[in-house]
């Protein structure tokens, strides 16, 4: 039983270890990199700053406030940390996502989020 045992468990072991490690995947041609900056006081949502603001402003339009934008629908758990590179795919809100801010700060352009994954 012992001489079955120990294979075993070098077996499971060895599976365990090789499922924890994240593969590294590159950046996609429809990613964008994106830095989080934290919560926008005026609006309440995730404020970032595109590493490539000309691929934004494709999708959005251009910003009068340079690479920092607002993104909705960004999943908090991903932009509470400041500082933090992501890569995400975005598109254009439609009239129904627009959100209300107070206009007390700079009007930034936002886009939606359809999907982002921390940088590797």
């Amino acid at each position: 039983m012992q001489k079955v045992l120990l294979p075993l468990l070098l077996l499971t072991a060895g599976c365990q270890k090789e499922s924890d490690t994240e593969p590294t995947v590159p950046q996609a041609e429809d990613e964008l990199e994106i830095e989080t900056v934290g919560r926008n006081r005026d609006c309440g949502v995730a404020q970032v700053v595109a590493k490539d603001q000309a691929k934004v402003e494709q999708v959005t339009g251009t910003s009068p406030f340079g690479p920092t934008f607002l993104a909705l629908k960004l999943d908090t758990a991903l932009w509470v940390r400041k500082n933090q590179t992501l890569y995400v795919r975005i598109r254009k809100p439609t009239n129904s996502e627009y959100i209300f801010c107070t206009a007390q700060g700079p009007g930034y352009r936002p886009f939606v989020v359809t999907s982002a994954r921390v940088k590797p």
